[in-house]
């Protein structure tokens, strides 16, 4: 068994997860993220020792929404400020005496995919995040047991110079448009209450389309997987998108595009499927 961690900017899920056989999650819970680091972590340490009682535990994942250097510290979170450059590793690893791996929240999610999902079957695929905000990770395959991996922020590209004002402090950003709460500023409404017909959706699939053409020319892969709160709800979205980038495309192929077959368990079990590869 294994404990699976998904911080986002406001909730976090803590999971028992179980790898024999077909990958399943025993039990999830989900709590608010307190924005002290100290009140965060003493309350993820409780979650984890409820869930593990009586079980043999093997490791720890987490995944977080911010950038980690190779010493395994969260270095950017604009969500949640008070928990970068803390130990949380060493802490989690000390407190329970196991392996404990910390993952980028895009990395976490496209291993799911890989490893159990939508890109089992394939050797390399883009891992497109749209939802609360806009993210990605490049996922090679080199063997049964070792994958290469990157995550990158194909949010935060500048598609227009002078731009609208995204939160990264950047103007022009794709997610200064298409991050979900820059959607509902947009409509002026929550977007579970604008039709799938309102012909503001229009821009919104230029836009994402432009960010997915964009991110194919860095990237160029055939196969991209998408995944997040906005698209999952609007999964048209995605049709639309598709003959858009058909007409523009040029220097490469036009990938497969398809939804997440693991949806918002991805991430919890790409960070227990960590313990099943090695990440090169």
């Amino acid at each position: 068994m294994y404990i699976s961690i998904d911080v986002g900017g406001t909730n976090m899920r803590v999971a028992l997860v179980d790898l024999e056989g077909e990958a399943r999650i025993v039990r999830l819970e989900s709590h608010p993220v307190p924005q002290d680091y100290k009140v965060g972590i003493e309350k993820l340490c409780g979650r984890i020792a409820d869930l593990s009682a009586g079980q043999k535990i093997e490791g720890i994942g987490a995944c977080f929404p911010g950038i980690i250097d190779k010493d395994d510290m969260v270095t950017t979170a604009n969500n949640l400020p008070d928990w970068t450059m803390k130990p949380i590793k060493q802490f989690l690893k000390e407190r329970f005496g196991v392996p404990v791996k910390l993952l980028h929240d895009a990395q976490g999610a496209a291993l799911g995919e890989a490893i159990f999902g939508a890109a089992r079957h394939t050797d390399r695929f883009v891992y497109f995040i749209w939802g609360t905000g806009i993210g990605a990770a490049d996922i090679k395959k080199i063997d049964d047991h070792r994958y290469y991996m990157f995550s990158f922020e194909n949010g935060h590209h500048i598609m227009d110079w002078d731009g609208k004002l995204c939160n990264c402090g950047q103007r022009g950003c794709p997610e200064a448009w298409l991050g979900g709460d820059m959607l509902k500023e947009y409509f002026g409404a929550d977007t579970a209450n604008v039709s799938d017909n309102d012909p503001r959706w229009d821009f919104v699939v230029q836009k994402a389309a432009q960010t997915a053409l964009n991110t194919l020319i860095f990237h160029p892969v055939d196969l991209f997987v998408f995944n997040g709160g906005v698209i999952n709800h609007r999964p048209f979205l995605l049709d639309r998108m598709r003959p858009i980038m058909q007409e523009r495309v040029q220097l490469f192929p036009m990938p497969k595009m398809v939804l997440a077959e693991k949806g918002d368990q991805a991430a919890l079990l790409g960070c227990a499927g960590a313990f099943m590869v090695d990440l090169i």
